[in-house]
Parts: structure tokens; C-alpha cells; sequence
């Protein structure tokens, strides 16, 4: 029942993502797949962050609101938090979560911060798990 209810609800998400790019001009084009192939994962590595902090951090899994509770960290606790998750794992700051973009969805350019964030992550994680690899490196 469950899955079938996760089915019917992706279902939801990825019809409603269509029409928005339909009403768009971008109904039926390339770049309504890249569109919704972005916010999946986006939505993704933001969930797999979450679940791993949780899993570490139980202050982080009893929070009501885990983004605030992570945002709430200093930036060493931040950085301490990732060093212990795995190399499968995003690194993201708290610009980079969902309440943060969803608060800016108004602005003027969000498109171009929706594709900045998605890059800066890529970027951020690649700096941030090249500098645990050489720390783990130079201990081992």
C-alpha cells in the first residue's frame, strides 16, 4: 500500500512539474526531461543528506526540523558531521537545502540560482570529500 501510494504521489510531482513546464513553452522538449531529471535529484541529495545527519546525529533526528537543527551548527560541527558520513553522500551547506531555495522561489533569477545551487553542490562535494580523502591519506 505504501509503495503504491509513493507511486501515485511521483506520479503527482512529475505531472504537475509538466504542466509548469507546458505553461512554460517548454512542453514536450528536452529540456522539460532535464527540468524534472534536476529536481528529482536535487530532491534526492537533499533526502540522502538528511538520512545520513539523522543517522549520526541524534539531536539532528529528534529536531522537528532537521535544516534549522543543521543550520544551526557552526561551521566546524557542520564539517565534523561530514567528515563522518560516507564518500556516497552529497556535501551540502545550508544554502543548499530545499527551505532555503524554497523561500527564494520568488526572486528574480530563481532559475539561475536553482542551477547555481545544483552546481555549487557538485563543487562544494568534490572540495570537501578531496580534502577528507587527503586528511584519511596522511593519518592512515
Amino acid at each position: 500500500m505504501v509503495e503504491l501510494e509513493f507511486q501515485q504521489k511521483t506520479k503527482a510531482l512529475i505531472d504537475s512539474l509538466k504542466n509548469i513546464c507546458a505553461n512554460y513553452g517548454l512542453g514536450n522538449d528536452g529540456n522539460e526531461f532535464k527540468i524534472i531529471t534536476q529536481t528529482f535529484l536535487y530532491k534526492f541529495l537533499n533526502d540522502k543528506f538528511a538520512f545520513e545527519a539523522k543517522k549520526i546525529d541524534e539531536s539532528i533526528a529528534q529536531a522537528e526540523k532537521w535544516e534549522e537543527a543543521l543550520t544551526a551548527l557552526s561551521e566546524t560541527d557542520l564539517e565534523m558531521l561530514q567528515l563522518q558520513m560516507g564518500p556516497d553522500t552529497a556535501r551540502l551547506k545550508p544554502t543548499h537545502f530545499i527551505n532555503y531555495l524554497f523561500s527564494q522561489q520568488n526572486a528574480p533569477d530563481f532559475a539561475k540560482l536553482f542551477d547555481d545551487t545544483l552546481m555549487d553542490i557538485v563543487t562544494y562535494s568534490q572540495l570537501k570529500l578531496t580534502a577528507a580523502q587527503r586528511w584519511y591519506c596522511s593519518t592512515g
